[in-house]
């Protein structure tokens, strides 16, 4: 069967992959509901999947139905059976496309059959293709040339990780559907990924050719691969039958990229290398090292996830080797000039650990093989380890003291905790009154702002809210927002926080629910893509007057991407962005003149100190020239008067007091910036020994999160922040903790219980920056947020709590390693989306000393915790 062969089934493949990225678009356009054609999609997606599997199929089968030593009569037959039964239906299919532009709905009648006998057929071929590459694994020895050169072979490799990607990626996702067969799938991925990135490896480093028989071994693993990634892509068919996730497993089992029997070739080839003057650049130079050391951080941790006596044995070294090699990573990652230098040096120190963990015994333990192993093996591993870890720490040594390092993320300096405990008295006794937003000199501000979203053109019109932080952009927005007029003139007003780290889901999410009137149908909308959302958004202000505010927008790409579902019916909607940058609303259609909000003037300064110290009460004349002194050097900004007010609101109204806080504020020299940050310090310095705690543990979470205010008191109590006092309950105390915290103007409710105090509360994203900062510096928390971070963190001595927003999909391939963590504290990126309990719970092996988790982001699954859970024994 030659190449021309197989165009059918390429054909067919890529009208598939068009008619999905066309019927996308439409989606996100609002051409076409998903509920219309949602059905057809799947099917489509379905069809396109088992015609990826099939194509790596046939670019396999034709490369051995020419090699000479197999004896593989039928196989060319079979091809053409495969390419003669596509080409049936190729036609069909690539009507589907062109009848796509025209007639998007009337797909659904024609595509429905077409794609159920497609998928029939495609699926008929399942049994005699597994039985093929069996037949060609089996037939493959050692003694046996490769029938592929080492080009084709990774080409082969390549698409095999890239059906397992669509495995796991598509809305068939196997991950989600049944997480038991999904592990199996990735495990699978890390070991053809592994194969991937030593082959360039070996000849980075001086191996012109690699040897014959290592080749060998490695075209049976890709084959045994090949079948059971095949296997997988029928797992809909087998979900019922409850050996099928055995038979993955056991399957999965065999696959060893290096056994006994080529262990020493592939010794010899690691320890024969040396620096050659390759063909690639540096960059391209040091991908191939990353890859490579990517792989061993994976096997490294699959070892370190298991429980032996043998990996006990090495229980001080192996977490040394592991914390090596994820410094590595971030060397290799380091995009400047003079980290290219080390490639050298670290090439040989992966060569190291690579003949370490690739060791066959450390191997058969893994997989459950043996259950005791000579002592002298044992010696041997230990050895090498602790020889492989003085050369790592050399290494490090070495380089620690360039100023390279010292712009890592995992290697900033953390200084040990320095809590001072100096207390004051407490404001709180039992239930407090929850202190009402204090509004001052945004009259006459309200007021432009209102004129504009009332009158004007009837096109839709952005009024961007443009200003520095602190400065009340947000209030302003709340403001008018609420005004009886602009209720009035607006069929529809909807509010979102967009924040520097937005995800779209998120945005969408918040502005359908913001009205209030969905809370009921928060599944149905959890459940939905983007593209759908979109058209929910569009189907929802279409034919209205609406009012929509995007609140702390940083980047004018979120518009870019929501812009389509806002519709202009030319009756008058208006779109408020609040932003630091006066930029981001004149790069957008519809962007009107920024609103530049002023700062308060000495007068509104005082009035707001005033009034924030000591509520509806006159201030004392004594202290108006130091009042007046001190909110003169808040300098105008909003932000820096109330957390300035919170201090003199708890410390002893006395005028030598307020003296000293009036010389411990900056001098007007200092930027309006420094200004605020000043304030915050001096507001912390004044906090309660065991408030400091409590203000710093809002770093755990993300920016403009509404905290319930239940759960955070329960984590604080779980730490051991909250007093035990005879008589008296840990909640109502913790809630004192919150509510003094309130009145300090350091915290924000965002939700009123109806029995009186705080539903929900969060911080502003000034204050959390700078919790975020001081928690680190004193070590009392550490925050990671996405991959890039996650993969290169190295846990630093002493580290308690640790608090991960990030995918699931990125922990995982995180592999993050802090076994003597006390807290850890998950978010996933998406708000509303959850981990997956069974795709997790093998971290807990290694996080055995957790006294806090909290598991709120965590899809359980199943009606009890998983046995690795509850075997933490530290857990409260």
């Amino acid at each position: 069967m030659d190449v021309a062969s197989t165009c059918s089934v390429d054909r067919v493949f890529l009208d598939l992959k068009l008619l999905m990225d066309d019927l996308n678009v439409m989606f996100r356009t609002g051409k076409i509901g998903y509920a219309y054609v949602g059905v057809t999609f799947l099917k489509i997606e379905a069809a396109y999947l088992n015609i990826t599997f099939l194509r790596t199929f046939v670019m396999c089968a034709r490369k051995w139905s020419h090699c000479n030593d197999l004896d593989l009569v039928s196989l060319p037959s079979f091809l053409s059976c495969i390419e003669d039964t596509v080409y049936k239906y190729e036609e069909d299919i690539h009507s589907l496309c062109l009848m796509l532009e025209p007639d998007a709905r009337g797909i659904r009648d024609v595509g429905d059959e077409v794609l159920f006998k497609f998928l029939k057929q495609i699926k008929s071929f399942k049994q005699e293709i597994i039985q093929v590459y069996f037949t060609l694994a089996s037939s493959r020895s050692l003694e046996s040339n490769s029938c592929m050169p080492v080009d084709e072979l990774m080409e082969f490799i390549d698409l095999i990780l890239q059906n397992l990607a669509d495995l796991t990626t598509s809305d068939l996702c196997i991950v989600e559907m049944d997480p038991q067969v999904g592990a199996q799938v990735q495990a699978l991925e890390a070991k053809l990924t592994f194969l991937k990135s030593f082959i360039p490896f070996a000849k980075l480093r001086g191996t012109v050719d690699i040897p014959a028989l290592l080749l060998a071994h490695f075209e049976v693993v890709t084959l045994n691969a090949a079948r059971l990634s095949y296997m997988c892509s029928c797992w809909d068919d087998e979900f019922c039958n409850p050996q099928f996730c055995s038979k993955i497993y056991e399957q999965q089992q065999k696959i060893t990229p290096i056994d006994f029997q080529v262990y020493e070739i592939y010794m010899e080839v690691l320890k024969a290398t040396r620096s050659s003057k390759s063909l690639h650049n540096r960059m391209m130079d040091k991908q191939i090292l990353n890859n490579f050391n990517d792989s061993l951080i994976s096997r490294l941790w699959e070892l370190l996830c298991c429980s032996s006596s043998f990996v006990d044995s090495m229980k001080d070294e192996m977490p040394i080797l592991y914390a090596g090699l994820r410094f590595l990573r971030s060397i290799l990652r380091e995009q400047q000039e003079k980290m290219n230098e080390q490639n050298e040096k670290i090439g040989a120190l992966l060569c190291e650990a690579g003949i370490i963990i690739c060791l066959p015994s450390l191997n058969r333990v893994k997989e459950g093989e043996v259950s005791f192993l000579e002592s002298t093996e044992v010696l041997d591993c230990c050895d090498m380890l602790a020889n492989t870890n003085t050369h790592l720490k050399h290494f490090k040594d070495q380089i620690s003291g360039s100023s390279v390092i010292e712009s890592l993320p995992s290697f900033h300096s953390l200084r040990a905790p320095e809590v001072s405990k100096t207390s004051t008295h407490m404001l709180s006794k039992g239930k407090m009154p929850i202190a009402h937003e204090v509004m001052v000199g945004l009259d006459d501000e309200a007021e432009k702002v209102i004129e504009r979203l009332v009158s004007g053109s009837k096109q839709v019109e952005i009024v961007p809210i443009v200003g520095m932080a602190g400065l009340g952009k947000t209030t302003l927005a709340k403001k008018v927002y609420n005004d009886s007029s602009v209720i009035y003139n607006f069929h529809i007003r909807l509010w979102c926080i967009v924040s520097q780290a937005y995800n779209m889901k998120n945005v969408l999410l918040q502005i359908l629910h913001s009205d209030g009137k969905h809370s009921r149908m928060d599944d149905e909308f959890q459940n939905l893509d983007e593209h759908a959302l979109l058209q929910k958004l569009y189907q929802k202000l279409k034919g209205n007057r609406y009012l929509v505010v995007f609140d702390d927008v940083w980047d004018i790409e979120v518009w870019n991407e929501l812009g389509i579902s806002f519709p202009d019916d030319k009756k008058g909607s208006r779109i408020i962005f609040t932003s630091r940058s006066s930029n981001v609303a004149s790069q957008v259609e519809y962007g009107g003149k920024p609103h530049n909000l002023r700062p308060l003037n000495d007068k509104e300064s005082w009035e707001l100190l005033q009034k924030k110290v000591f509520g509806k009460e006159d201030c004392p004349q004594a202290f108006h020239g130091l009042g007046m002194e001190i909110a003169k050097k808040c300098k105008g900004l909003p932000l820096s008067i109330v957390v300035a007010a919170g201090v003199l609101a708890t410390i002893e109204h006395d005028i030598c007091v307020w003296e000293g806080f009036a010389e411990s504020l900056s001098s007007t020299t200092v930027s309006d910036a420094e200004q605020c940050k000043k304030s915050m310090e001096l507001s912390y310095e004044h906090l309660p020994y065991h408030l400091k705690a409590c203000l710093l543990y809002f770093a755990a979470f993300r920016e403009d999160e509404k905290i319930g205010a239940k759960k955070l008191m329960c984590l604080w109590i779980a730490e051991g922040f909250v007093e035990i006092i005879e008589g008296k309950r840990s909640e109502d105390i913790a809630e004192e903790y919150l509510m003094d915290l309130i009145h300090r103007n350091l915290v924000m409710v965002s939700e009123n219980r109806s029995i009186g105090g705080g539903k929900t509360c969060y911080i502003h994203d000034l204050i959390l920056e700078f919790c975020k900062t001081l928690a680190k510096e004193k070590n009392f928390l550490q925050i990671l947020r996405g991959y890039d971070e996650l993969s290169i963190f190295n846990e630093p001595p002493n580290l308690h709590r640790l608090s991960i927003c990030c995918s699931e999909e990125d922990f995982i391939k995180s592999k993050l390693f802090c076994p003597d963590l006390d807290t850890l504290l998950f978010f996933n990126a998406t708000r509303g989306d959850k981990f997956g309990m069974l795709n997790i719970s093998s971290f807990f092996s290694i996080y055995k000393r957790l006294k806090v988790l909290n598991l709120e982001d965590i899809n359980l699954m199943l009606k009890e915790l998983p046995a690795e859970v509850e075997s933490l024994l530290c857990l409260r």
